[in-house]
């Protein structure tokens, strides 16, 4: 694969023989236009608990709180405990009825870093909780963001790096 004027060998495991050939095919295809350039658009690993109160109007208090600019860089400093390299980046939220969904989106250096994020979330979480006790976690990922299937929140702003791969065939 010729990737940005590098050559790269694609290792795959796999029993199914197909694949191979025409990811290989497709390698070729790419090799012999010239190669592929890519732009990473975005760089940024999300989880996206669900909490709920007794009240549509505390669930408003929390997002509100979130939301504020001040509280953003202790929110980050209780999340940032968790590991040596993640690090939040925004949180963002969206209420329905008395449930607060809460996507936390930061960086994860070389890793995908999925286990990192959910750390310091629930760090996060557990802080929140002094001031919001009344808040009940009902999960640490919420459907609002999904690593295990589809979604459209997914899809229209990207999850974890987002890349654009530009080659031309039409050069050979």
């Amino acid at each position: 694969m010729l990737l940005d004027g590098k050559e790269f060998s694609v290792p795959m495991a796999t029993t199914e023989g197909c694949l191979v050939a025409s990811t290989n095919q497709g390698c070729m295809a790419i090799y012999v236009s010239g190669g592929a350039t890519s732009v990473l658009l975005k760089d940024g690993m999300t989880r996206a608990p669900i909490v709920r109160f007794g009240t549509a109007k505390r669930a408003v208090e929390l997002k509100l709180f979130l939301e504020e600019p001040l509280n953003f860089d202790t929110l980050a400093s209780v999340f940032n405990k968790s590991s040596r390299f993640g690090r939040l980046q925004r949180i963002q939220s969206a209420i329905a009825r008395k449930n607060l969904y809460i996507m936390f989106t930061c960086s994860t250096g070389d890793a995908m870093g999925i286990n990192m994020v959910s750390k310091g979330v629930q760090n996060v979480l557990d802080y929140l909780q002094l001031d919001f006790p009344d808040m009940d976690v009902l999960g640490i990922s919420g459907n609002y963001r999904s690593d295990k299937k589809p979604t459209d929140v997914n899809w229209i702003e990207g999850r974890a790096q987002h890349l654009i791969l530009l080659t031309d065939f039409y050069s050979f």
